[in-house]
């Protein structure tokens, strides 16, 4: 018995089999071009866990699997845990990143982490490592380092960050793999132009059926939600995703829709950005249960109205499948993975309407990607997004592409860190924006006469729980924020009594965490008069 049957419980498919012969050949680095869902993860864990098995360890002794986001970090990694298991119960698998940092010398057989935590890692950045600056890059060159999801980080300057992180590992003959779904060749060329690497494609793995239909006008005009009476019943008739490029669109159609079908919080759900960490999984587990998913390798289809509203929060890391998807035009790549949660299980029939955008309403994506994307499918009416050789060819008429200026900058700084290790790092940023913390806090249970009283009350009382009500946003979102009078107090901590204090705010920085009073929040809509456009 293969450990693909063992393990993974089922038999491999060719480009796995192909994904084994390289890593087990040295033939890196390796480029995995295949369709959502189709294992490309069990193709790099398959040949790296049989290692244990045979007590040897031909290809890296240890594996950094590398993700754009913390949501995705954490279900990978329960994934993966559970396929170790089946190996041996002492195969370690670590978590780095900034809600569990459990590993940031990346010491563990497996280590699944963000960009931000490699880089900074690498760069012997971290503040956690103390003066055990050398064992994070130590680890990472004796590791086979995998990029997962590698299409997803969007903008070039992180693009330049990878492109410069690739360049490095390669002329270092550190083994890594780059995987993706909807990679378009400008990117590919990008990244890999001064790298020989091998490729291997991925082939169409569920037979599904998905019809596609283009609406003429936007679903959200002029402040006003466009879905009539029939496409209202359809929804209430079918498992629903409903799908937008902004909060505050998504926020109005959720609205729209739960007031015009008189349904109850159990029959809809909004997801996206601006829920605390608390909400935003509940959120997430709901979705779950309201639109048919896999339990234990199999299909659940649950009962009654089922409908999700979302922004693009759901393009990776949600594994369910509705039967009508409704969505805002969106660049080529975004749509092919909003596609994969529609009709998404072998033999399922979906229909999926795409809405054209309203004029200047086409962030936060760039306004040439829309109009391309939008043009395309009105000239491929027979286009089939269940076919990966055409959404392959669907999503090459994108251009993204690192900046060669960023990405030589880039390897400047790095090269500056690593060789003047003692020195704190001030130039490494992984993303082009910049992060701000938000915590919501209740000012009802706060005690005392004055105001101040009254709020620093509130804070301290609500000390143990400032994780899970924060929400990490983009420093454009606070401005608006702080424009719309909503952030008014930041915190700080007085190191004097040893508790959380706060002050009055005249402008917005980054990295600070700003309080949110708790009437400018909903547990079911998230933040509110969030007017800005930031994902």
């Amino acid at each position: 018995m293969s450990i693909f049957e063992k393990v993974f419980n089922f038999e491999p498919y060719e480009f796995q089999k192909n994904t084994w012969t390289l890593l087990t050949n040295k033939g890196f680095p390796i480029l995995i071009k295949a369709p959502t869902g189709s294992g490309k993860t069990e193709a790099i864990l398959a040949p790296f866990l049989s290692q244990f098995l045979e007590r040897r360890f031909p290809i890296a002794p240890r594996l950094i699997y590398v993700l754009p986001m913390r949501v995705l970090v954490n279900s990978v990694a329960k994934r993966i845990e559970n396929y170790a298991k089946k190996i041996s119960p002492y195969i370690s698998v670590k978590i780095q990143h900034g809600d569990v940092p459990d590993s940031p010398f990346f010491i563990g057989d497996i280590i699944v982490t963000t960009l931000d935590q490699f880089v900074c890692g690498f760069a012997r950045s971290s503040q956690q490592v103390g003066h055990h600056i050398d064992m994070g890059v130590g680890a990472i060159a004796s590791s086979l380092v995998v990029f997962d999801e590698a299409h997803m980080y969007r903008d070039g300057f992180t693009f330049s960050i990878m492109r410069a992180i690739m360049e490095i590992l390669y002329e270092s003959k550190i083994p890594f793999v780059v995987m993706t779904a909807t990679m378009p060749e400008s990117l590919e060329k990008s990244l890999f132009e001064n790298i020989e690497y091998n490729k291997i494609l991925g082939c169409d793995v569920v037979n599904s059926n998905l019809q596609i239909t283009i609406f003429d006008k936007p679903l959200y005009e002029d402040n006003e939600v466009n879905i009539d009476d029939n496409l209202l019943e359809i929804i209430k008739k079918k498992k629903t995703l409903i799908v937008l490029n902004q909060v505050k669109r998504a926020q109005k159609v959720y609205e729209e829709v739960k007031n015009r079908l008189n349904l109850t919080e159990n029959q809809i759900v909004l997801l996206h950005s601006r829920f605390t960490k608390k909400d935003r999984e509940e959120h997430e587990n709901k979705a779950m249960s309201l639109l048919p998913h896999k339990k234990n390798g199999k299909i659940e289809n649950p009962k009654g109205v089922g409908i999700v509203v979302s922004t693009q929060v759901l393009e990776a890391g949600i594994d369910f499948s509705a039967e009508l998807l409704l969505t805002e035009v969106a660049p080529a790549d975004c749509l092919v993975q909003r596609a994969g949660r529609c009709a998404r299980y072998e033999g399922e029939k979906g229909q999926m309407i795409v809405f054209p955008i309203e004029n200047g309403g086409f962030k936060p994506y760039e306004k040439e990607h829309i109009e391309k994307t939008l043009n395309w499918l009105k000239n491929n009416r027979n286009f089939n997004l269940k076919n990966f050789s055409e959404v392959s060819s669907f999503v090459n008429i994108l251009d993204y592409q690192a900046n060669d200026f960023e990405a030589r900058d880039t390897l400047i700084d790095l090269y500056e860190c690593v060789l003047y290790a003692d020195t704190k790092p001030q130039n490494i940023q992984i993303r082009n924006s910049k992060p701000v913390s938000l915590v919501v806090v209740d000012f009802s249970i706060g005690e005392g006469r004055r105001k101040e009283d009254i709020i620093r009350s509130s804070i301290r009382k609500s000390a143990s729980t400032l994780r899970e009500n924060s929400i990490d946003i983009d420093i454009g979102v606070a401005w608006q924020l702080f424009k719309n009078g909503i952030l008014k107090y930041k915190f700080k901590y007085d190191a004097e009594s040893k508790n959380w204090d706060f002050e009055e705010i005249k402008e917005v920085q980054p990295f600070n965490m700003y309080i949110v009073e708790k009437n400018y929040y909903n547990e079911n809509i998230g933040l509110k008069n969030d007017t800005s456009y930031f994902i």
